[in-house]
């Protein structure tokens, strides 16, 4: 995992250096501060040559920095230019402290962003198969919440446990300088700490990632029930959704417990093993000192002193893999998603740009989602101009039909012909460029007027063409009303405007695009008389010289269509003109007896 993070490492390469060069930095200029107690010591009490006799390195570099500045046989002066060394050494060192830290933090922001963006921009290239088997509140907890918890990835690795491994390391030299029989205790502990934490390490990073995947079920409840809240308290469910998020709040909660009590192991386990370090050192040291003679009394103290020095570095470091488990869960979970081909890497297309003169073909044509066909050996043919109604019970696969024009799912079966050329065989862009679509589920964005009609293609469009689209769709009225006209921002989902208003941005949106090709899902549904008026008036001249496939859910609005396929259960069972299927006496029939006579009831 960490390899994988690699490719966002490499961009910030320079701020990694800095960071990794000031982090040594800082640890030579520490332990050089911690050095300095021989010859303070050695002042202290009166040592020859204030203890600095050795011929290990630390003794040769303070013979070469500091006992130049020494007094022979003046304690207190000797004593106040060591403790202005120390000061002096202390302030470099902090300096390199807060550059290492500024890098650190730069590095730690910059590789989040950077991995967020790369999820983001992977995930809205992803097929729409992704996004209907996926739950709102997993898709959004990996781009927002896993993200967060990556950066605590870079945080521990690259950050702190820099700074702590480059006190690790340059303490461990000295200490081999001073003694390397005291040494050798060292790489055992490691090997004991590792040891004893690897086990608790393995178990964490599994809690950890069934915890991501419990707090997307926290977000996808609370998501749904804020979307339709309207719903929620018109059927009195809010004690139902209540127990629905507490339900997943509690599994989350028992997660974090869970994985709390393995994470504070950590802590105790590496307090044991540094004791021990500690014991086994000034054990085995004074027996070096008063037995073999083979080490001065200043140099195990110092000894010690880096021992005691080094255990707090030690056990930050010790602690990485710990605190490092939610964050690798993160990344797993992010790189599931990055891991996804797109659909710009399973498109096969060549052919662009596209063009569309003659005809679209469905040619026994069979879908299926994984189970069941949705989609039964479908013919039909629409030619250039024609107006084709798709009409049939909920279920029937009229919208499965339409979603297969723009290649957002691929024929099981079959194919789908432009101009008698597979539409597989066109480049993905290059064929939705050629279809609009108009839903009665209207998707508006909280952006301003003119950037929800040219969305996605603002730079191609004037002004003027913007708002030539809104007259035709009857939409410029109330748009040059609204407080800022076609600069002011409409909201989430479009909150400013009523449901005709919306639509009528939707339509002016595909008549800027002018596709040949238009996708109509009955857009006049639940509207008041004057809104369905001035919507169906746009909707007349959006029809004008394109290709229409309209889904109907009110068959008085497909009376005019150029040919009405009836689906059932995934088949056309009945086709023809409005005139043509009721004279069969048929499902449309039926159908369209159903509704003028609920129509006339109500009327009535």
């Amino acid at each position: 995992m960490y390899g994988r993070l690699l490719p966002f490492l490499r961009p910030h390469v320079s701020r990694l250096v800095g960071a990794i060069g000031s982090s040594l930095l800082a640890a030579v200029f520490d332990a050089f501060t911690l050095a300095l107690l021989i010859p303070f010591l050695g002042a202290l009490f009166q040592e020859p040559r204030y203890g600095v006799t050795g011929t290990d390195l630390v003794s040769r570099v303070l013979r070469a920095t500091v006992s130049t500045l020494l007094v022979p046989g003046d304690q207190m002066a000797s004593l106040q230019r060591v403790v202005l060394v120390i000061i002096a050494a202390v302030l470099v060192k902090n300096v390199f402290v807060w550059l290492a830290g500024h890098l650190g933090a730069q590095l730690q922001e910059y590789v989040t962003r950077d991995l967020r963006d790369a999820v983001y921009a992977h995930l809205a290239r992803l097929p729409l198969g992704y996004f209907l088997s996926t739950k709102t509140g997993q898709i959004l907890a990996r781009v927002l919440t896993d993200t967060a918890q990556a950066k605590q990835l870079v945080v521990e690795v690259v950050t702190r446990s820099l700074q702590s491994a480059a006190q690790v390391l340059v303490t461990v030299a000295l200490m081999i300088a001073i003694s390397w029989r005291l040494s050798l205790i060292i790489p055992v502990a490691a090997v004991a700490l590792v040891g004893a934490l690897n086990p608790l390490l393995r178990k964490l990073r599994k809690r950890h990632r069934s915890q991501s995947a419990q707090y997307g079920e926290i977000t996808s409840v609370a998501q749904e029930t804020v979307n339709g809240v309207r719903l929620v308290k018109s059927f009195g469910g809010e004690r139902y959704e209540i127990e629905r998020f507490r339900s997943a709040s509690h599994d989350f909660a028992k997660g974090g417990v869970r994985a709390a009590r393995l994470a504070t192991m950590a802590q105790p386990v590496t307090e044991v093993v540094s004791t021990g370090i500690a014991v086994a050192v000034l054990w085995y040291g004074a027996r070096l000192v008063i037995v073999d003679h083979t080490l001065g009394a200043s140099a195990l103290i110092l000894f010690l002193v880096y021992v005691m020095n080094m255990l707090r570095p030690l056990k930050q470091l010790s602690q990485v893999p710990t605190t490092a488990q939610q964050a690798l869960a993160a990344a797993e979970r992010l790189f599931d998603v990055l891991d996804r081909p797109t659909e710009q890497a399973l498109d096969r297309g060549t052919i662009a740009p596209a063009r569309f003169e003659r005809s679209l073909t469905f040619d026994r044509v069979t879908f299926a989602y994984g189970g069941d066909p949705v989609l039964r050996d479908v013919s039909l043919t629409a030619r250039r101009g024609q107006v084709v109604a798709l009409v049939g019970p909920s279920g029937a696969g009229k919208s499965t039909l339409v979603d297969l024009i723009p290649r957002f799912h691929e024929p099981t079966a079959g194919r789908v012909l432009l101009d008698g050329v597979d539409t597989r065989e066109f480049r993905l862009d290059a064929l939705r460029a050629l279809i609009g679509i108009v839903s009665q589920d209207t998707v508006l964005f909280n952006d301003t007027v003119r950037n929800n009609i040219a969305y996605g293609a603002g730079d191609r469009f004037t002004d003027a063409q913007v708002e030539a689209a809104a007259r035709a769709a009857n939409a410029h009225g109330f748009v040059a009303e609204l407080p800022h006209g076609y600069d002011t921002v409409l909201g989430e989902r479009g909150a400013r405007l009523s449901g005709g208003q919306r639509q009528r941005i939707a339509i002016a949106r595909a008549l800027l695009v002018d596709p040949p090709i238009l996708v109509l899902d009955e857009a006049t549904s639940a509207l008041d008389t004057e809104s369905e008026r001035l919507v169906q008036e746009a909707i007349d001249r959006l029809l004008a010289n394109r290709t229409v496939f309209v889904i109907a859910h009110r068959l008085s609005t497909v009376v005019h269509a150029d040919q009405i396929l009836v689906l059932d259960r995934g088949a056309i069972v009945e086709r023809g003109t409005h005139a043509e299927l009721l004279a069969i006496g048929g499902m449309y029939a039926r159908l369209h007896a159903l509704q003028f006579r609920a129509a006339g009831e109500e009327a009535a």
